[in-house]
């Protein structure tokens, strides 16, 4: 029987070669493309995830921990400057192999997904929904931006794009400090009304609207 530290390996193996798929070729990439670069079978990958769409999801809540951990390092690494933490929680949730932004199925509006899938998403919400609020109070961010334009940002930071996730990071990076200054508190409005996360989530939804 592996064991459990086997186990979590091998999850962590596939789970990082399905992001870099999905995020070069979209869901419709071939699981066999998924095995051949994490270096293992196929078969053995639908002994572990029954069908592509479980896969993908453990590939969005391998993302989302991610978010949640970035937002609780930068709240607790600047105490007293949400602006600093903002900062941080953009920074990290961007760099290399964060895992934001991959092209995956319509989990949002499914009936086949798992209470840890749900739990995280709630989780990742109000802390990013703290993270603004604060830095708004103090008078650090544009007081009209919602938590959910934030989540909409990593989506168009991160494109799905025919090259190396170093190079996509490095892409990242470059237009979020482009980004960043348009983010402080200004006189001027943005255009528009800011996405509640229900829209958003109804936009992630090909023919959702």
């Amino acid at each position: 029987m592996p064991t459990t530290q086997h186990a979590a390996d091998y999850d962590e193996r596939v789970i990082s070669a399905a992001r870099e798929v999905f995020a070069q070729q979209g869901f419709a990439a071939p699981v066999s493309e998924i095995a051949e670069l994490a270096g293992v079978g196929v078969a053995s990958i639908y002994r572990r995830y029954p069908n592509k769409r479980r896969l993908a999801e453990q590939v969005r809540i391998a993302a989302m921990s991610r978010v949640v951990a970035e937002a609780e390092s930068a709240r607790e690494t600047e105490p007293d400057d949400p602006w600093a933490a903002f900062v941080r929680f953009m920074r990290g949730c961007l760099r290399a192999h964060a895992g934001i932004g991959v092209v995956l199925p319509p989990y949002e509006e499914s009936a086949d997904v798992s209470e840890d899938f749900t739990r995280l998403r709630q989780r990742m919400i109000e802390l990013i929904e703290e993270l603004v609020s604060t830095a708004q109070r103090a008078g650090q961010l544009r007081d009209e931006l919602r938590s959910a334009d934030v989540f909409l940002l990593f989506k168009h930071l991160n494109p799905p794009l025919a090259t190396d996730e170093e190079r996509r990071a490095e892409l990242r990076q470059r237009y979020l400090e482009l980004l960043l200054p348009g983010l402080r508190e200004r006189a001027d409005r943005l255009p528009g009304d800011a996405p509640e996360w229900d829209e958003l989530f109804r936009m992630c939804v090909p023919g959702g609207q």
